[in-house]
């Protein structure tokens, strides 16, 4: 009896021990889901949040892009010989000419401008908006031959901007743009949740553009808090604080939707920044209910809690179900056993599957490239050799001497550039970089572009050499201008068009990509290739820098170019960007950091 008694207290300890432990794993447990929970909320905030602020630059960049359009119209109108003619009639008492001029204009534009007009000592020529009064409510200043911005309000409350040029004498051609059409075709088609939406204040705060029209051209804080007095505003002064000093941001704060009747309290995230102006700024602000981005997260988050609560019953169930026998308690503990042990192979298993594959592509490019590069080679021996005989036997003073060297000094370029396409899968390709004027290798590599373009290309270069000194490889160089050039050519095909390449110092001063965030005091030598060609949409943009890639028939090219000449770029350290628009060409943007110990000239800025 002692020995079965003895048995049983035993069993007693092992009951209360093992109770401790589940009771310790239960809350454990609960500690791990709750970090899970946590840092899943954080991460779809921190999502929610770019997203946010990606839809608030896409918006400040059409905004920039749709106005640009209308300061190129209105200064390119002043210049055409058609208006000339037009004004001088005029001056000599014909108004005929310049109404008719403006109306052909506004009528190819009719649902975008709502007044035109030519103002001269001699009097107002409109094609359009006669009968209608205007009052100035901001002026956005000028910037060079654009002589000024302004915002415009009628007799309605809507709101216009105003763009207008000089003729260099004594007369403005003035246009006006409803914000309404500039909000339509800018950010008013933009979905963001059930009540997200985007809106548009001037540097003072006033209310440009808002999907609801009451709230256009009240003052975001002074004219609410003259309408709603007792409403809670101190989050909301902050947020319009820092827009109106010209930050930029994400913040999530306590606001009202002021639709309501009246304004009912609630939580938004807002993502803003401003959009120069002339010498002033708008404000681009991506608004979203914050309950709709943490609705669903909490929702996860009384999961996770059932879940907790529902272990936590379980094990202590298990308790009083397991307290009679050891055997079923060992049982369990060579099950977990057994499952960490296969969950930990299964990771291994999976780490080892990713590592094949990507030995597996790589050993496939290796073997592409290294094919390419034998064929190449043996094309290229004889160029080499021939041409080295040729010029072994040729005196300096040979007027073909120079050309010669030319042919054979490009033959070794090319063996160098295949080297370089050899080395594309590795992970570590060996790094030869050197201080380089960046400025002479783009030289030197238009010489071929120059010799190779067909006549229908016209080639224009704009190089400046100062403050162009890098850490680079010349034949990395060398082969980044040619891919793209030669990319340039084929996509103007047999059309004439015109190839024209820039390269020149700058200094960000604005943080239009991420890339230079920390980096506005740094110099880069910025390269740009731009062509009259055919353009691509944002779907083939999107694809462009992968392997293989191509928009070319078969047989004209192997998609290698442009994924390359991204890999050589990120290697000196740089940024590639391209600009494109289908039918209107294409502009690749070329960014390298240039040495700190070059210092001391002109240089222009980052726009």
């Amino acid at each position: 009896m002692k020995e079965l008694n003895r048995k049983k207290k035993k069993e007693h300890r092992w009951l209360i021990l093992f109770a401790v432990i589940l009771a310790v794993t239960a809350v454990l447990a609960a500690a791990v889901l709750m970090m899970l929970f946590r840092s899943y909320r954080k991460a779809v905030l921190d999502s929610q949040s770019d997203q946010l602020m990606n839809i608030s630059e896409s918006v400040a960049n059409n905004l920039e892009v749709y106005l640009e359009s209308f300061r190129e119209l209105v200064e390119g109108l002043v210049v055409l010989d058609q208006f000339t003619e037009a004004r001088e009639e005029l001056l000599a008492g014909e108004e005929a000419a310049m109404r008719t001029f403006l109306t052909e204009i506004a009528g190819e534009r009719t649902e975008e401008i709502v007044y035109l007009c030519y103002t001269a000592s001699s009097g107002e020529t409109c094609a359009v908006g006669e009968d209608r009064s205007y009052t100035l409510s901001k002026s956005m200043g000028a910037g060079g031959a654009f002589q000024e911005t302004e915002i415009m309000v009628d007799g309605d409350g809507a709101y216009y901007f105003s763009l207008s040029a000089s003729d260099g004498a004594d007369g403005y051609l003035v246009l006006y743009v409803p914000l309404e059409m500039v909000y339509e075709k800018t950010a008013s088609y933009i979905q963001m949740g059930e009540n997200g939406y985007v809106m548009i204040k001037d540097s003072d705060g006033l209310i440009l553009m808002h999907p609801v029209e009451e709230q256009i051209g009240m003052d975001v804080l002074a004219d609410r808090k003259e309408l709603y007095p007792d409403l809670d505003y101190s989050e909301l002064e902050t947020l319009i604080g820092n827009q109106l000093a010209g930050k930029s941001g994400v913040e999530i704060y306590y606001s009202y939707w002021w639709a309501d009747d009246p304004p009912s309290r609630t939580q938004k995230v807002s993502a803003y920044l401003p959009v120069t102006i002339g010498d002033d700024f708008l404000i681009v602000s991506a608004v979203m209910d914050y309950s709709e981005i943490i609705g669903p997260v909490q929702s996860v988050g009384l999961r996770i809690l059932l879940f907790s609560i529902l272990l936590v019953l379980v094990l202590l169930a298990g308790v009083l179900f397991m307290w009679n026998t050891v055997t079923r308690r060992m049982k369990m503990e060579r099950e977990n056993a057994y499952l960490k042990e296969v969950n930990e192979r299964l990771e291994q298993l999976r780490r080892q599957e990713e590592i094949l594959s990507h030995q597996q592509r790589l050993q496939l490019i290796g073997t592409m490239t290294g094919g390419i590069a034998h064929e190449f080679n043996n094309l290229l021996t004889p160029i080499m050799g021939y041409s080295a005989m040729i010029l072994s036997g040729m005196s300096e003073d040979d007027e073909n001497y120079e050309d010669m060297q030319e042919i054979l000094g490009s033959a070794e370029k090319a063996k160098e550039i295949i080297d370089q396409i050899t080395q594309f899968s590795r992970k570590n390709a060996e790094k030869m970089f050197q201080p380089m004027h960046i400025g002479e290798a783009v030289k030197k590599a238009l010489i071929i572009t120059e010799a190779a373009k067909p006549r229908n290309i016209t080639m224009v270069s704009e190089i400046n050499t100062e403050r162009d000194v890098c850490m680079g490889n010349p034949v990395q160089i060398h082969q980044m201008i040619v891919n793209l050039c030669n990319n340039a050519i084929h996509a103007m095909g047999t059309e004439p068009g015109t190839l024209t390449i820039r390269g020149a110092a700058m200094q960000p001063t604005r943080k239009q990509d991420p890339f230079f965030r920390g980096k506005e005091k740094k110099w880069f030598y910025r390269i740009t290739v731009e062509d009259t060609g055919c353009g691509m949409s944002q779907e083939t943009i999107d694809q462009i820098f992968i392997p293989f890639f191509t928009t070319k028939k078969p047989g004209e090219g192997t998609g290698l170019g442009l994924a390359i000449v991204q890999r050589l770029v990120e290697a000196h350290e740089g940024l590639i960007c391209v600009h494109s628009e289908e039918g209107k060409g294409t502009c690749f943007v070329i960014y390298l950091p240039i040495l700190e110990e070059s210092q001391g000239i002109e240089v222009e800025n980052y726009q």
